[in-house]
């Protein structure tokens, strides 16, 4: 339902529940049934609107009991139970905005829980059935997390340390890179095969 629908289902209800209050007064009262259309409308419209709803149902019941009921209630009476109504009725509101708030955040985190096995050289996990997934991988079908991969300094230094700046060398220039025109690569990354990897 729209925004527009929902104000209007909440206004019939409140005012079906006066209606009832005037109806039955003044034995029955049905304050008690504010609940409902404050409820709903924390809940699909939000704060603001619930509480505007609180203020103007209890102003309503206040207005009911200051005019058709002032020889049975006198003024304080009514003052102190639209003050208690109104904070019953705010702190309702805000409660329903609260759960739904974390209902939406529940929703949203997925926990990853128990003993990951996970490969001491490769960084793989193990599945349950075995088989053996990348830690990105793993870690993206069972939660909304996505990876962007790059590397920290200890790594850029011993990966790539030629061309990184060390700390103590604030001012200095990097290494040059090596002539990418040469056929064969510098001594100091010259492998002999798979073994010297």
């Amino acid at each position: 339902m729209t925004r527009i629908r929902w104000w209007c289902a909440l206004a019939l209800l409140s005012a079906g529940i006066i209606e009832l209050d005037i109806v039955t007064a003044p034995y029955i009262h049905f304050p008690i049934m504010f609940v409902v259309p404050v409820g709903l409308g924390a809940r699909y419209l939000g704060r603001g609107a619930a509480i505007g709803l609180a203020v103007i149902l209890v102003g309503c019941r206040f207005g009911i009991a200051v005019t058709l009921e002032r020889e049975l209630i006198p003024m304080w009476a009514a003052a102190v139970n639209a003050s208690i109504r109104l904070v019953v009725l705010v702190g309702l509101a805000e409660m329903v905005v609260v759960a739904q708030q974390k209902r939406i955040l529940a929703g949203r985190v997925q926990v990853l829980e128990g003993i990951l096995a996970i490969c001491s050289f490769c960084k793989k996990i193990r599945r349950p059935d075995g088989t053996w997934d990348h830690v990105e991988v793993y870690v993206s079908e069972r939660s909304n997390a996505q990876f962007s991969h790059s590397f920290c300094e200890a790594c850029a230094r011993e990966h790539y340390g030629q061309y990184v700046r060390s700390p103590d060398s604030k001012g200095a220039e990097p290494d040059a890179a090596p002539d990418r025109r040469s056929a064969t690569p510098p001594p100091e990354t010259r492998s002999s095969g798979p073994a010297g990897r």
